[in-house]
């Protein structure tokens, strides 16, 4: 949606048309997210990326469409060792621009009654945890609503002309030679060939340009012309706890971090399970990205894996907060990250006509604006981007052939 409706900003007089098999934008993995922003990154590529985009939703707010942002802020716990390991970083991230600041464990002990010897107890050696040494919180950071995120995009495409076909699943990408000889089987390899469009339930839909934003799905699209979309799909879950007892209300409402008065999103020391609270609904949204043994996989309906929680995720997370002991999930789901194996970051090329967004990792949301202004430059040819905030950015950066990025160390 994002880049539709920067193509179309720019292209008033020309005709955008955005195809989705599924019945509303945003139903697929966005619909899934944990909703979540941070303008924080060691990567500078990522930090330009999520600050400029987070900096217009801002915009966007103050320009009266809600889109249920809330300042909660990111807290980081580390392990003694873990901190050290990232400090030049973070010095790095300072000059950068990026806001933080550091507590120490008796800080957070008595900010959030959390366990700071986690890795004393008996769980805590079997599970290899670590005591709490430092927290790390960034205050320009938060949640946000993505279908109202999705809904603002698509009003101000259509409201610019541009039209939504939903329901319509492509079966494939038309490719043809630039000049026919109309014999079978072609094109073949010594044919000088391109992209021609979709064919969308037996129709062909020709366009001067197709543009492959479909997350996890792009390799099924892409494999078949031989062109590598350069991600691989890899559940994810969310578990929802409702703050139905004194102690994890104490804990939902917090005094000290942001204006809610609330927790903080809040990332533990390895393995870094994450609580996103929400005090609109009174609850905690908790999640664990694995990736040594989840397999690569696409599927088209994820489902929660109960064993997940009850073994995986509920022993190590009452060690860090007894709080959530005897409290189980109300209500969880699952979706898919279109994972860059490489270097945790987005990928952006055109070849044969053919413009590929994707493998965002887990943070397209938090990028999406800036994506989509990178998008439309590709379309129009251009080697910079305009960001909003008036930053430029190349766009071979995000490319294959002259890529150039740092990879990402701050990953979720």
């Amino acid at each position: 949606m994002a880049s539709a409706y920067h193509i179309k900003k720019r292209l008033r007089d020309g005709s955008v048309l955005l195809i989705d098999k599924l019945n509303k934008a945003g139903e697929g993995n966005t619909a899934k997210s944990a909703g979540m922003f941070r303008s924080f990154f060691y990567s500078r590529t990522n930090f330009y990326l999520a600050d400029s985009s987070i900096e217009f939703y801002r915009h966007i707010e103050k320009s009266g469409f809600n889109l249920g942002m809330r300042w909660i802020g990111y807290l980081w716990l580390f392990g003694e060792s873990q901190f050290k390991r990232i400090e030049l970083a973070l010095r790095k991230m300072e000059e950068r621009g990026g806001l933080f600041t550091v507590y120490d464990k008796e800080e957070l002990r008595d900010k959030l009654k959390v366990n700071i010897e986690a890795a004393e107890s008996d769980v805590g050696k079997v599970m290899n945890l670590a005591n709490i040494e430092n927290g790390l919180f960034v205050p320009k950071a938060g949640k946000i609503d993505v279908e109202k995120l999705v809904e603002f995009y698509e009003t101000e495409f259509r409201r610019m002309g541009g039209k939504v076909v939903y329901g319509a699943k492509v079966d494939r990408i038309v490719v043809e030679p630039k000049i026919s000889l109309e014999i079978p089987g072609e094109p073949y390899f010594w044919q000088d060939c391109t992209v021609k469009g979709v064919r969308v339930h037996g129709r062909i839909i020709e366009a001067k340009k197709i543009i492959i934003a479909t997350g996890v799905w792009s390799s099924e699209l892409l494999d078949p012309i031989g062109v590598d979309s350069y991600s691989k799909p890899k559940k994810r879950q969310i578990f929802v706890i409702r703050a139905d007892k004194n102690r994890l209300r104490e804990l939902l409402y917090v005094d000290g971090f942001n204006r809610y008065n609330c927790m903080p999103f809040t990332i533990l020391p390895e393995p870094r399970i994450y609580i996103r609270p929400d005090i609109d609904e009174e609850t905690f949204w908790i999640a664990y990205a694995d990736d040594f043994n989840r397999s690569f996989k696409l599927e088209e309906d994820p489902q929660p894996e109960e064993n997940y929680y009850r073994y995986g995720i509920y022993p190590v997370l009452t060690a860090y907060f007894p709080q959530f002991i005897d409290s189980y999930p109300i209500n969880a789901w699952a979706g898919l990250y279109a994972i860059n194996t490489i270097d945790h970051q987005p990928v952006i090329f055109e070849e044969n006509n053919l413009i590929v967004v994707g493998a965002a990792s887990g943070s397209g949301i938090m990028k999406a604006d800036s994506l989509g202004r990178i998008v439309a430059a590709v379309y129009f040819e251009e080697e910079e981007a305009e960001l909003y905030g008036n930053r430029r950015f190349n766009v071979s950066d995000l490319g294959i052939k002259k890529r150039r990025v740092e990879r990402e160390i701050f990953v979720i």
